[in-house]
């Protein structure tokens, strides 16, 4: 008989990603009315509060602060672009990296997806513990430097 941690649908990695599936699918739904995707919108609320207080956004500081794939940004950087969210600039120090900011109509998308997300959010995780749920998933990101499975 196998133990119940054999089984996959009882492994943990294997319930995180479900999870993370799951919130990305009812977040794209919830996001569709706005006509940007999750992970769009994940972009722009990143410009608008790395850009607060006249911060320069770049897409390495996108990538680095939110931990996603530069290239992957880089996509939908383009994309963001071409639906008048967000404009690219020539950065004043560094003539290898572009500026981001938010065109009006990308800053009303950022704070209407942070609108629909916290609501997202909170009935999505209406019935656990937030606080250690919270606690669980900053240690578990505290391995992203550390060794994995040796």
């Amino acid at each position: 008989m196998k133990k119940k941690t054999e089984i996959p649908n009882e492994q943990l990695g294997y319930l995180l990603t479900q999870v993370s599936f799951l919130k990305q699918r009812i977040t794209n739904a919830a996001l569709k009315e706005l006509d940007i995707t999750y992970v769009q919108f994940i972009i722009l609320a990143g410009t608008l509060e790395l850009g607060a207080d006249g911060g320069i956004v770049t897409q390495q500081s996108i990538a680095s602060e939110r931990r996603l794939d530069k290239a992957m940004v880089s996509n939908v950087v383009k994309t963001l672009i071409e639906k008048g969210f967000l404009t690219r600039q020539e950065h004043p120090e560094d003539k290898r990296a572009f500026t981001l900011r938010l065109t009006p109509a990308g800053e009303e998308k950022a704070m209407q997806g942070k609108d629909i997300a916290r609501k997202v959010d909170h009935t999505f995780f209406a019935h656990i513990d937030h606080e250690a749920f919270r606690e669980s998933l900053k240690q578990l990101l505290k391995n992203e430097t550390g060794n994995h499975g040796e």
